[in-house]
């Protein structure tokens, strides 16, 4: 009798785990053939491409090795879109590669069709069928239109080949399964980005990967009910500095900042007191329009106060 319990155990083990594995590698990701497109190479195009990386997507940030010397994330200019490695250390679930975005044909994406650059940035999906991990805003870039996902593909082909492989990405369990459910296909052209005011503003929330730095996680997981309340550490050369509460708390986040207070944060890199923000990536928001800046001041008033209270700062060296 106990011999048989024990067969039926170990049945059901291997049918749970079965189902399990089938689940997460048979039916994810999901994904679809990459689109037949081909990306425009007018200056429109590519002057609209280049407002989208550079100013909106952050791509040079995530995509390039930056200047860890210097606050704002600045790119090193000879190794633009060469690619970029973040580790545990900076709070993620294994090591994560911003892949090679030049096109070298055997380290970059010269070899991509223009469909399987779109298909990575709006859905999620490697050439190779690879789930990407959510730091590249996926779920928030397949809100792009065709046109404007487009443009940044005729962007990036004009930079220059930089021949580097800066590896593979290599997440710790369970996280390497669960972002396999991540990828979701695109159904036609979406909207794209609202006219200029609050509901582009929460776009550009979404767009520009606020709550990935913002909005504490565990395991890759956002916290719940601490969305935008900040105190994610970030260490480097510069010491200790961890992510602000942009909520509208008044106290312990941006309810008290003028909007004249926020047009510095974002165009200057310093908070109220004068001081430099490290690992904000001011180099990025410091080339959004006007009107785009304006949008994302009237969101950020609107996100709900969290009373979280957010560390100071740890730096190495005194300001």
């Amino acid at each position: 009798m106990l011999k048989k319990i024990l067969i039926s155990l170990v049945v059901l083990v291997v049918v749970l785990v079965g189902g399990i594995l089938g689940y997460f590698y048979l039916l994810h990701p999901k994904t679809r053939p990459a689109p037949e497109v081909k990306a425009p190479a007018t200056p429109e195009a590519l002057e609209r491409g280049r407002y989208l990386a550079e100013a909106m997507t952050g791509c040079p940030v995530c995509h390039s090795p930056i200047d860890k010397m210097r606050p704002g994330d600045f790119p090193l200019a000879d190794r633009l879109y060469a690619g970029r490695v973040f580790g545990e250390e900076e709070g993620f679930p294994g090591t994560i590669v911003a892949p090679n975005l030049t096109p070298d044909p055997e380290t970059g994406i010269g070899e991509w069709t223009d469909g399987e650059i779109v298909r990575a940035i709006r859905e999620g999906v490697s050439r190779d069928g690879r789930p990407l991990f959510p730091l590249m805003n996926y779920p928030h870039y397949r809100d792009l239109s065709d046109e404007d996902v487009l443009a940044i593909v005729a962007y990036l082909r004009t930079q220059k080949p930089i021949r580097n492989d800066p590896g593979v990405t290599r997440l710790d369990f369970p996280v390497n399964m669960l972002i396999r459910t991540a990828p979701q296909p695109v159904e036609g052209s979406p909207a794209g980005y609202p006219p200029p005011g609050v509901e582009r503003g929460r776009m550009m929330l979404r767009v520009m990967l606020c709550a990935e730095c913002h909005t504490p996680s565990e395991r890759g997981q956002p916290v719940p009910g601490m969305d935008l309340a900040g105190g994610t550490p970030f260490r480097g050369p510069w010491g200790t500095v961890y992510a602000a509460n942009i909520t509208s708390h008044p106290s312990a986040g941006l309810g008290a900042f003028s909007d004249d207070d926020l047009r510095r944060v974002f165009r200057e890199g310093k908070n109220r007191a004068g001081r430099e923000l490290w690992v904000m990536p001011w180099s990025i928001t410091q080339n959004l329009t006007d009107e785009d800046l304006e949008s994302l001041i009237a969101a950020l008033r609107e996100i709900p106060a969290n009373p979280n209270l957010v560390p100071a700062p740890e730096l190495a060296r005194p300001e």
